[in-house]
């Protein structure tokens, strides 16, 4: 029976207790992963010596994670198959180098026999993090630009940046891996909604962006749509390809009365079921929309439903690095929709359940056909602890055949 790749990540960021950093873009990373009620992957830290250990010895080992002298790890149970993949962020600095204990502990954790449940993301934060061991040398490095002694909040934004990109990959490759596709994962597109007939400003600054500062691709139907090509076509392929991993709709001020506009949008906002065959086939998965807010001032515009509860961002001529924060945004929550399409996976998949890989609203689940039609009672599973009481009346009073509860409710 061949392994099945772990797909729901447990993130553990590791720093030197000397580095004047450390702590700072730990707690950056936490806030970035874990931004809401419960949504995101555990984060734990490991900076402080472990209690049993000698002063300035090694924090607590990584679960699973055999130490000379120390207890031998627990043996998983027969036939079971590992849950959990770490991905231990390892922020490096002259003080990791500089500790010969540290230093050994990084070779030990390279040296790790590969199971597949442990991946090693180095960042250099400055030029000694290359004087690693050999092993730990030979991994890609995350470099976040600039210096933390003179701008530490540009290196964060740079570090958030790669470290978004980075672990989508990582989660699509593997989710790819339990689907059973074989390869490499495609290049993460982000797809580019916008009306033309307000003009192309905010679209094409962002379009650069990404094709000028990240390893993502942009869908832009300026440049992507062939000449001769079908429009309806080659845009439905494009918003429901598998490497479409979110949007980004530019709402000026004529975006509510453009057609194809509003087809994009409903389009990509439309859940999609999982295959076949996987259970009761009752999970259903959402990618991510992020609004950019282009209205001009005092515009008048019409309402978009379709939007739901999608997050907004202002756009502003006098706002620097927007670009950056607009895609970094929609791509961080392209990784929250895949750690939660991952982590629905181990939610009950009984007859009367449906398991959602997004936070509800009412525009979204009418998409699903047993919502849509049902007349018996239905529980519904989503990400998160819990809705505040007066989403959780709306929900109720539109839709009150539907028992709603996060996933941190299910495992209560």
């Amino acid at each position: 029976m061949p392994t099945v790749m772990p797909t729901i990540p447990e993130v553990f960021v590791i720093w030197h207790p000397a580095c004047p950093f450390g702590e700072t873009l730990a707690r950056r990373i936490y806030q970035w992963l874990r931004p809401g009620n419960g949504l995101g992957p555990e984060v734990f830290y490991r900076s402080l010596p472990a209690p049993e250990a000698p002063p300035g010895g090694l924090p607590p080992p990584l679960p699973g994670e055999h130490r000379p002298g120390g207890p031998p790890a627990p043996a998983a149970p027969a036939g079971s198959q590992p849950r959990r993949l770490q991905i231990a962020i390892l922020l490096i600095d002259d003080n990791m180098i500089a500790d010969a204990g540290w230093r050994h502990w990084l070779n030990t954790l390279v040296l790790t026999p590969g199971t597949g449940t442990r991946e090693l993301l180095p960042v250099a934060l400055d030029s000694t993090a290359y004087n690693v061991p050999e092993r730990l040398r030979d991994l890609n490095f995350l470099r976040p630009t600039g210096d933390p002694k003179a701008d530490l909040e540009g290196v964060a934004r740079s570090l958030l940046k790669q470290l978004t990109e980075t672990l989508n990959r990582l989660l699509l490759s593997r989710s790819a891996a339990h689907a059973g596709v074989a390869g490499d994962a495609p290049k993460l597109t982000i797809f580019l909604s916008h009306a033309k007939a307000d003009g192309v400003h905010p679209a094409l600054r962002i379009r650069d962006y990404i094709y000028g500062k990240t390893q993502l691709a942009a869908f832009y139907d300026e440049n992507d749509i062939p000449y001769g090509s079908g429009f309806s076509r080659v845009l439905e392929g494009a918003l429901q390809g598998a490497d479409t991993a979110a949007l980004i709709a530019v709402r000026s001020t004529r975006y509510a009365s453009r057609p194809w506009c509003r087809r994009e949008i409903s389009l990509f906002r439309r859940p999609r079921q999982e295959a076949p065959g996987v259970g009761l086939a009752g999970r259903w998965q959402l990618s991510p929309v992020v609004v950019v807010d282009a209205l001009e001032s005092g515009a008048h515009s019409g309402g978009i439903p379709e939007f739901g509860n999608a997050p907004l961002i202002r756009w502003s001529d006098e706002v620097a690095d927007q670009e950056e924060h607009i895609v970094t945004t929609v791509l961080r929550d392209a990784l929250l929709a895949a750690f939660h399409r991952g982590l629905g996976r181990t939610m009950p998949d009984e007859a009367d359940c449906v398991i959602l890989n997004w936070v509800p609203d009412p525009t979204t689940l009418l998409h699903i056909p047993r919502i849509r039609s049902a007349t018996e009672q239905l529980r519904v599973f989503y990400p998160g602890r819990g809705l505040t009481g007066l989403e959780l009346e709306i929900l109720d009073e539109s839709f009150p055949q539907l028992t709603f509860r996060s996933f941190d409710q299910a495992e209560s």
